[in-house]
């Protein structure tokens, strides 16, 4: 008798035992491989190639145990529990979003200097029980050759773990209880599509029959033949490799205005153009298109000389962006707020026709999820100095542009999200002005940036794709957020041990990639800015942000009225991603391949495809897995594919 036939649980112990084991060596392996070559488990892919890898290995050992030991075999829905464990904890592990958070919390203090004035700027506003200011525990983590595992290392890095930790879980609750809302609405009664689930199920499901699909192996083949020449190149640099990534920065960066976009680069990575095969053709062709349209903006204005800074001022790119999201967002939930006043009104106790009983919490434990939630950030933000209204601020725009972008990943699938420089950090500020902000609540409004200088790695979306996998796996949904909310309690403190272990030895300033340590530094750079230079409201930057908005409502009639319209909503905020620059040319050939695919050979062809495109993904998937852990092992350089 299998697993599925035994009564065992989906969301079972050995599953949930299993996920949580497996959460530190993968946060070990993820801050391993990154701080020594650069490689991020956490890409802006919205799957991460190291879960798929989990999944894959785990799918092949139940097939091994349905035939020998069908009593030990994992149901579905126990390897789907392992999977969103997993990818949760690499989401909350990744460079765009707490990877740089234990340098972040002690380079205010390490790079000090008479030149700088942090010492007198930063230091009397820093919340110390949220930060390492020990000059003497930081020097091994900074320069390397040192044991972590020394006690008055230990003890100085355990308390601003442990409240870090707290926050993350506390985000997560306020995710899960958001999620457990809008479940029934957007996937029961409107059906969203919800594109990426198509990866883990087509893995986990023996009856889809993947691995015995030859077109599938086609696929595999291909990008096999690319990784073996990269992993060949990594042993024998003579060996020449294939290249997927080519910097124009060498051929433009002199010629103004060519110069003026932001991400010089061009990527062919096969993995990104598969992903981008599963988003809907309307989506794909908007990408390209509004991506060419920000590029426009960005290069005319370097042209007529009308910005200095294409990164952050004029045309204020991100933050029109920012007005789009919240165009999207303001029109979910117009069109939601039948549903919306009925849960309302389930909250309260009043007459209701929905039933919660099937939902991952009831729609009161939600509401008081929710409230726990947000307490808990206010009592932590407002011990660190932040007011009350301005902790308010920083939640609500975190957990409403991450409640858009769950709406956009269930709905649509694109293959990217990073939306850079649009958080609370930048918007707040620009609303009420710095100069109204006390100098201990601009000290937490930047020490918070880690979680919210992108959203590319923003777990929320993964929460509302967990429940949508319930049903496929039929697990407990009940079971679900608690499961969730574990994994951020454990991810976290196993980031910063991972942290320590690998830093302590290489040293954080030896980082083989520029990134974690760029972002960790934006916290004391741009809080002594805000300190040094006071300014009101930014009227310029939400001039942008209601250009956004309108933009974007304009984009809406369109589409509703006219039948052929081409242009999709959606694209027009998240095209602007700085990523999505180098991902244009890969977007552009899936949207080409999938446009002369369906056209031709209709549905049916296209589900003929698929599989070769899934080939792709899990040959760049286990292959580039398996070649970064022999990498790092041998201490080899072995880029991802």
């Amino acid at each position: 008798m299998g697993a599925a036939q035994s009564g065992r649980r989906a969301v079972s112990l050995r599953a949930v035992l299993i996920g949580s084991l497996g959460i530190p060596l993968n946060t070990y392996w993820m801050t391993l491989t990154y701080w020594r070559f650069g490689n991020d488990a956490g890409t802006p892919y919205p799957i991460y190639y190291n879960c798929v890898f989990y999944l894959f290995a785990l799918a092949g050992l139940n097939t091994i145990l349905r035939r020998r030991k069908p009593e030990w075999a994992f149901s579905l829905g126990e390897l789907l529990t392992i999977y969103v464990m997993l990818s949760v904890a690499t989401a909350w592990c990744g460079v765009d979003l707490l990877m740089p958070l234990p340098e972040a919390i002690c380079n205010a203090f390490w790079f000090a200097s008479p030149g700088n004035r942090w010492a007198d700027i930063l230091w009397p506003n820093l919340p110390a029980w949220l930060m390492v200011p020990d000059l003497d525990v930081i020097a091994g983590f900074f320069g390397g050759e040192s044991n972590p595992y020394q006690k008055n290392v230990l003890l100085a890095w355990a308390g601003p773990a442990l409240w870090w930790t707290a926050i993350a879980t506390a985000l997560m609750l306020a995710y899960v209880s958001l999620s457990s809302i809008f479940r029934r609405r957007w996937a029961d009664d409107e059906k969203l599509l919800f594109p990426i689930t198509v990866v883990p199920l087509q893995i986990a499901e023996e009856r889809h029959g993947l691995s015995k699909n030859k077109v599938m192996w086609a696929g595999f083949a291909l990008v096999s033949v690319f990784q073996l020449f990269a992993t060949l190149h990594g042993f024998f640099p003579a060996v020449p490799v294939i290249p997927f990534y080519f910097d124009l920065g060498p051929w433009i960066d002199q010629f103004p205005p060519w110069n003026a976009y932001r991400w010089k680069g061009i990527g062919l990575w096969p993995i990104l153009i598969s992903l981008s095969y599963l988003m809907p053709l309307d989506l794909g062709f908007s990408l390209w298109f509004f991506n060419l349209f920000w590029k426009a903006q960005l290069i005319i204005s370097k042209q007529f000389a009308w910005t200095t800074n294409t990164a952050s001022g004029f045309p204020y790119v991100d933050m029109q962006s920012l007005g789009g999201l919240m165009a999207l967002l303001a029109s979910v939930l117009w069109l939601d707020r039948r549903y919306l006043s009925q849960v309302l009104r389930k909250i309260i106790g009043l007459r209701s026709p929905l039933d919660d009983a099937n939902e991952p919490i009831s729609y009161r434990g939600a509401a008081l999820g929710l409230t726990a939630a947000v307490g808990f950030l206010l009592y932590a933000f407002g011990r660190a100095g932040m007011a009350v209204w301005l902790s308010l601020g920083w939640i609500a725009t975190l957990l409403l542009i991450g409640l858009v972008l769950t709406r956009i990943r269930a709905q649509l699938g694109p293959p990217h999200f990073e939306q850079v420089s649009m958080g609370p950090n930048h918007l707040l500020p620009a609303l009420f002005g710095s100069a109204g902000i006390s100098p201990p609540g601009q000290a937490m409004l930047w020490l918070s940036y880690p979680l919210t200088m992108h959203h590319a790695q923003n777990p929320q979306p993964w929460t509302l794709e967990t429940y949508k996998l319930s049903d496929a796996g039929k697990m407990e949904r009940r079971r679900l957020p608690w499961v969730l909310v574990l994994a951020t309690a454990i991810v976290v403190p196993s980031l910063f041990w991972a942290a320590l272990h690998v830093l302590y030895n290489i040293g954080a300033r030896a980082g083989a990639d520029p990134y974690a340590s760029g972002h960790a530094r934006q916290v004391p750079l741009q809080l002594a800015s805000m300190l040094e230079h006071p300014t009101g409201a930014d009227t310029s930057l939400l001039g942008a942000v209601g250009v956004g908005f309108v933009g974007t409502v304009i984009l809406m009639f369109l589409k509703l009225r006219l039948y052929a319209w081409p242009l999709h909503p959606v694209a027009f905020p998240i095209a602007s991603a700085w990523v999505m620059d180098s991902a244009l040319p890969a977007i552009f050939i899936a949207w080409s391949v999938k446009a002369i695919i369906m056209h031709y050979g209709g549905l049916r062809l296209y589900r003929a495809s698929l599989p070769f495109f899934l080939g792709m993904i899990l040959s760049s998937s286990l292959i580039g897995f398996v070649r970064m852990t022999i990498g790092a092992i041998l201490d080899i350089d072995m880029p991802f594919l």
